[in-house]
């Protein structure tokens, strides 16, 4: 017996016995049936390894408490008291004014009235929550009927039927204020606040038409935003705080432009209130929420538009800037809050805010105009490279927005004249400003956030090698206007410069021009190409910059057909597409050339440098030399496209010999053109024939 065998047979015994064992604790156990029994054994059987498996214990199953969420029915029944209330309320409003122009009732009858409806308001509330008979949202609606009904029929008292004295008026109206707080408090109901803080931000108008003093009128609403922010706080009310906020500011900036003194008490007034609520907006800011970048968004909007008023408030105020760095340390103070806390939209947003606050601050500061004109686009240049250092997304788009103002004002305000001049600089910096930033945003990042992907997938960075580009280029299109003045208004220097930067993209990675720089320099280029190289036209005394053009331009054809022929740089950088479609760009080329060619010959006879003889001999022997370069190059190359152009221009070029030339050019020039483009011809069939 051999040993292999040997083994087997131990290994089935061992199996047998682990199945007596198996066997006789499930016979061991009631709650096993034979069918299980059966299959247990099978299994068993089939097995290599006879270790039984032990089953798993079931894990209890802890089951999330969901919190019942209001259907889109519940939402508008519970909507419904609040929005009838309203409209009680702007009924009770009518009716009063047409009992009013019925003259049914004295106007201390309906003042009366009113206070009673309110009262009455309150009370039926009161019966209702103590009761409990009703929907809650009736009785919240009720308690804010009656402080709007209150606070509405104190002011018309005061000022349209004039039955209240001022001062009592005042005294009902704080009264009613405070029941209005009060009961925001103890209901923590975020619509109530609304109303409360809505109709209680009434008040400082009329104050102001009770003439009180405008300090005491600041106090008032202070303390009233104040009071407002421990029931904000106390239950978590974000919209009441941007709204009581918004109310606030511009309750403080009306009762400022209605007064000319105390300008620089109503800016404090407005810090003051910014403050309460940059501290009210952190601590009630979540940055778990789904709408973080809602309010987010909320903060920035009123951190801008409490600047704009600020600005108006302040215009006439001596050493105005004091009071801006005070608002630009508020918002450095809410930022480093953010930084620290890691709240990445926060610290945006109030970098974004401090930022635009320091621009500000700057150009209210009083300096000389030239340095105005250099101060602008160096603060939103500096501004941008701050955004791309922190990273800040919001930063980068008020920042670029900026930027690109100041970039449209220096080029459109400012000349290069003189050229020793501040006005030159200034036309100057921002295309030096562009470069340092496009060379800045192309430093490798490890990780993108979702602002910089969304950058990428736009094309921006590539967008932005362009408009630098375009600047640098149109800067030299303002010293050809400037400097020549008597080139047909043609900008020479500017196409001879495109010339060589799409000839410099070409050389260029991907990763340092961008994905559309190449592209659209080739469209202009070739335009540029067809335009100043083909027809001659009036230099005004000035040809050698056109010739120049002219030749700048071919060389840079010439320069690319001979790369991609060779597979040199271009070629490499371009080999997945040139494998494709180098026949039909070098026959491009090569017809570009004979055009750029044609059209330097006609100009320097154009501008009487060439005699016209023998600029028509020197047409038609470009054609001839063309056609032979072009049929010589594709024998060498393979390039069919190539052949059959050169086909096709030899043939034009006979047809314009025969026809044309003969009856143009007189003895001699026809014999020296007839023996040149023979020679040329015979050359050309005899390496054609080698071939």
């Amino acid at each position: 017996m051999s040993l292999e065998l040997e083994q087997r047979i131990a290994k089935l015994e061992k199996e047998v016995v682990d199945l007596r064992q198996e066997v006789d604790a499930l016979k061991q156990s009631p709650a096993v049936d034979k069918t299980s029994t059966l299959n247990a054994r099978k299994s068993m059987l089939e097995q290599t390894s006879p270790t039984p498996t032990p089953n798993p214990r079931p894990m209890p199953v802890h089951e999330k408490t969901v919190q019942p969420q209001r259907s889109l029915e519940e939402r508008i029944m519970w909507a419904l008291p609040k929005v009838f209330m309203v409209i009680l309320v702007l009924g009770v409003l009518w009716g009063l004014k047409l009992v009013s122009d019925y003259g049914y009732l004295s106007n201390e009858v309906k003042i009366i009235l009113a206070y009673i409806l309110s009262i009455s308001l309150a009370v039926i509330a009161y019966v209702i929550e103590v009761k409990k008979f009703g929907s809650s949202a009736i009785m919240i609606s009720l308690y804010g009927g009656a402080f709007i009904i209150g606070i509405l029929t104190t002011a018309a008292g005061a000022i349209l039927y004039e039955v209240l004295g001022l001062t009592m008026a005042l005294i009902i109206a704080v009264i009613f204020i405070g029941y209005g707080i009060t009961i925001s408090y103890f209901k923590k109901n975020e619509v109530l606040t609304l109303f409360v803080a809505f109709t209680s931000l009434l008040l400082p108008y009329l104050l102001e038409y009770m003439d009180f003093s405008s300090v005491i009128i600041l106090i008032f609403v202070i303390v009233l935003f104040s009071m407002l922010q421990f029931v904000i706080l106390q239950h978590k009310q974000k919209i009441a705080l941007y709204v009581a906020t918004f109310f606030t500011v511009l309750a403080v900036s009306v009762v400022a432009f209605m007064n000319s003194d105390n300008q620089v008490v109503f800016a404090i007034g407005m810090l003051i209130v910014l403050a309460l609520y940059f501290m009210s907006w952190c601590r009630l800011y979540n940055p778990e929420s789904t709408w973080k970048h809602l309010h987010v968004g909320m903060q920035f909007s009123l951190g801008t538009f409490s600047l704009l008023l600020m600005n108006l408030i302040i215009r006439n105020v001596d050493y105005n800037e004091l009071l801006l760095i005070v608002l630009l340390s508020l918002f450095v103070a809410v930022a480093s809050y953010g930084y620290k806390q890691k709240w990445q939209e926060a610290f945006d947003s109030a970098v974004t805010l401090a930022f635009i606050t320091l621009c500000n601050t700057l150009l209210i500061m009083n300096m000389p105009d030239k340095v105005d004109d250099l101060l602008l686009p160096l603060m939103t240049f500096a501004g941008v490279m701050i955004s791309l250092r922190l990273r800040v997304s919001m930063m980068k788009v008020v920042s670029s927005l900026f930027f690109t103002i100041a970039l449209f004002v220096s080029y459109t305000v400012h000349e290069p004249t003189p050229f020793f001049s501040i006005a030159h600089v200034s036309l100057l910096m921002p295309g030096v400003y562009l470069i340092v930033i496009y060379l800045y945003a192309l430093r490798p990042k490890e990780t993108l956030n979702t602002f910089e992907k969304l950058m990428k997938d736009m094309y921006v960075l590539d967008l932005l090698a362009v408009i630098t580009t375009g600047y640098i280029l149109a800067y030299v299109g303002k010293l050809d206007t400037a400097y020549f003045a008597g080139v047909s208004e043609i900008p020479h220097s500017m196409f001879i410069l495109l010339a060589l930067i799409f000839a410099l993209s070409l050389l260029l990675p991907v990763k340092w021009k961008g994905r559309a720089l190449t592209p659209v320099l080739g469209v202009f280029f070739l335009f540029f190409t067809l335009l100043l190289t083909v027809l001659p036209y009036n230099m005004q005394g000035i040809e050698w910059i056109n010739l120049a053009t002219r030749l700048v331009y071919m060389a840079v054809i010439v320069a690319i057909v001979i790369d991609l022929l060779m597979k040199g740089r271009i070629y490499q950088l371009y080999e997945e597409r040139m494998a494709k479609f180098l026949d039909t760009t070098v026959s491009a080329g090569v017809v570009l050339v004979m055009l750029a060619i044609w059209g330097f010959v006609y100009q320097l006879a154009y501008n009487s440098l060439l005699d016209w003889k023998l600029s028509i001999a020197l047409s038609t022997m470009t054609l001839f030399l063309t056609a032979s370069i072009s049929l010589w190059l594709s024998s060498v190359h393979h390039l069919r496209k190539l052949r059959l152009t050169g086909f096709a221009v030899l043939a034009i070029a006979f047809i314009k010999l025969i026809f044309l030339d003969l009856s143009a050019l007189d003895l001699l020039i026809r014999a020296i053109l007839f023996i040149t483009i023979g020679g040329i011809g015979m050359l050309l069939s005899g390496r054609l024939l080698r071939k």
